[in-house]
């Protein structure tokens, strides 16, 4: 039995800690807010993440609280009009790909870790280093700006602004809207929307290409007026989704080298504190969740630097390619030359016409990927 302590509440921090507490490890939670909440709104589990929540047991309850979603459709911002729909469920076979309110998955894993004994020090803004030398491991999941991640690797201490700025809302839904994933384009701009919650809301990722001053908090709150004025040109059904919207939240999006010190003795970073990413394909907390089953797994049966090791081995290959993939929709969503943007788009409406499901071929890489099934 080995004595852990992991410093951060969040999706990350939650899931690890109660993996490590079913498989028997005492493990403390140290989390600086006074008690377990999330801010948010909507969150895309995919296949490979949904995996390791049903090793957890709590499939069910995720599945309870969340939405399938068994498409993708991709509009054109004009008129709104479709450029390509792709049914995911064949190509998935019967894995879950769920939508669902942030705080719904907060919760459930909150639960879950209580179950498993796992020990809240709530209010407690724990120091990575101090702890290191009280427990068997410490894993830092403090998030994009992890301390922890400074302290381990001093040159690259800083996150970088990328000059992309984010909205998120969730509104009522008033039309219908397509039963799954649903992206809209435009140049420099794009909208992620899907339903969640019993599909009675809607929740909106709007991002835009704009100089972000380095502003990287969520709590910024903006005008709905300022939001209707910026995606003023996007028409369709979209035009009154977005006359819906009453409370919206901002950030700066910042992004992140993937650190070259993943580990520090007995200390190891996991989610956004290890590979902070731009929310271009969904995959923050699918990958927070993959990181959580490995790291278990590795500290169950390896010593710290056996476990370092393997940790990096196993992990990094795959985060690498996710990244170039990110790197790769950013530019694909914002497309704004219009001959480019005809001819892509061009493109999707025939494939949409004669192998809709060719378009999901790019991605089983991604959703097919079972980190529970991996020889550790």
């Amino acid at each position: 039995m080995l004595k852990v302590a992991v410093i951060g509440a969040g999706v990350s921090g939650l899931s690890v800690a109660s993996l490590l507490g079913a498989a028997g490890h005492k493990v403390h939670v140290f989390e600086k807010s006074q008690k377990i909440s999330e801010l948010g709104a909507g969150i895309q589990i995919s296949p490979n993440g949904f995996c390791v929540l049903k090793k957890l047991g709590v499939a069910e309850d995720t599945i309870d609280n969340s939405v399938c979603n068994n498409s993708i459709l991709i509009c054109d911002y004009y008129k709104g009009k479709k450029l390509l729909q792709f049914d995911q469920s064949s190509s998935l076979g019967n894995k879950h790909f769920r939508l669902m309110h942030r705080a719904d998955l907060i919760k459930i894993l909150y639960q879950s870790a209580l179950s498993n004994k796992v020990i809240f020090n709530l209010g407690y803004a724990a120091d990575a280093q101090s702890l290191s030398s009280q427990y068997s491991f410490v894993i830092a999941a403090d998030g994009v700006h992890s301390k922890t991640r400074a302290l381990l690797n001093p040159i690259q201490n800083t996150n970088r602004k990328t000059n992309y700025f984010a909205w998120r809302t969730i509104v009522p839904i008033k039309n219908t809207h397509h039963n799954g994933v649903r992206l809209t384009v435009a140049p420099n701009k794009h909208i992620v929307s899907y339903p969640i919650r019993g599909r009675d809301q809607l929740n909106l990722v709007l991002i835009q290409e704009a100089e972000n001053n380095e502003i990287f908090e969520w709590g910024m709150t903006e005008s709905p007026e300022e939001i209707k004025y910026i995606f003023s040109e996007f028409g369709g059904d979209m035009k009154e989704t977005l006359e819906s919207i009453t409370t919206v939240h901002k950030w700066g999006l910042s992004s992140h080298d993937i650190p070259v010190n993943w580990t520090g003795g007995n200390i190891f970073l996991i989610g956004d504190a290890l590979h902070p990413m731009l929310p271009f394909l969904a995959q923050g907390a699918n990958s927070a969740l993959e990181d959580a089953f490995v790291l278990t797994k590795l500290m169950s049966f390896l010593d710290v630097s056996e476990a370092a090791d393997k940790y990096l081995e196993i992990r990094k290959p795959r985060l690498v390619r996710l990244m170039k993939q990110i790197k790769n929709n950013a530019w694909k969503f914002h497309l704004e030359h219009s001959f480019i943007r005809a001819c892509t788009h061009s493109g999707l409406r025939f494939l949409d016409k004669s192998f809709p499901q060719s378009a999901s071929l790019p991605f089983r890489w991604l959703y097919n990927y079972d980190v529970t099934k991996l020889n550790i």
